[in-house]
């Protein structure tokens, strides 16, 4: 059986999938994407030995190191530290206790867990954990910006092990962002009322 293959159009409708405003997962994870990749201390902190040593761009340690789910491949050959990250959004219901319930909103959070290897880390020129280095790192980034539009919050930073190997962090955070208040019919959108 042949490989099926997109054409030019299918695939330039999955790239804009990314820029739709009522596909906010899709949407967040891009823009997330795109902060975590542009930051060269955290480029630094993940520690790929294999990618710097073949001058890696950037762009490079994303699907390796940086991911958009929390799945770690089952087999690892090299030492690695990963940092994950998830969306998920809840319309606000009339038992909230966070807020008073309005139709328009929902709540949005970010998780970003963060997973280093027993072996590396101590980042020794800098006297720390390197899971607590990441974790700075975001909270610094995250923490207060207006990236998706209203202000995101930490409202959780845990700390934990995944088994005897790995060192982790778990940050959420959230925001409160309009509801899905465009709907997509081909390529227009229309406000819902």
């Amino acid at each position: 059986m042949a490989k099926r293959k997109l054409t030019p159009e299918q695939k330039q409708y999955l790239i804009d999938l990314k820029k739709k405003p009522n596909e906010d997962d899709i949407r967040y994870k891009e823009i997330i994407k795109q902060q975590l990749l542009k930051d060269d201390i955290l480029i630094y902190l993940l520690n790929n030995k294999k990618l710097e040593d073949s001058g890696a761009e950037n762009d490079e340690y994303f699907g390796i190191n940086i991911l958009p789910e929390f799945l770690i491949p089952d087999t690892q050959t090299d030492v690695q530290n990963y940092l994950c990250y998830e969306t998920a959004f809840e319309t606000q219901t009339r038992t909230s206790l966070r807020s008073n319930f309005n139709p328009d909103i929902k709540r949005q959070t970010i998780i970003f867990y963060i997973m280093c290897n027993d072996k590396t880390d101590i980042v020794s020129e800098i006297g720390a954990a390197r899971h607590d280095l990441i974790a700075g790192v975001i909270i610094d980034r995250f923490h207060g910006s207006n990236l998706f539009g209203t202000q995101l919050v930490l409202i959780s930073d845990q700390p934990s092990v995944t088994d005897n190997h790995y060192s982790t962090r778990t940050l959420i955070f959230e925001q409160k962002t309009t509801n899905s208040l465009t709907t997509s019919e081909g390529k227009s959108f229309n406000l819902r009322r």
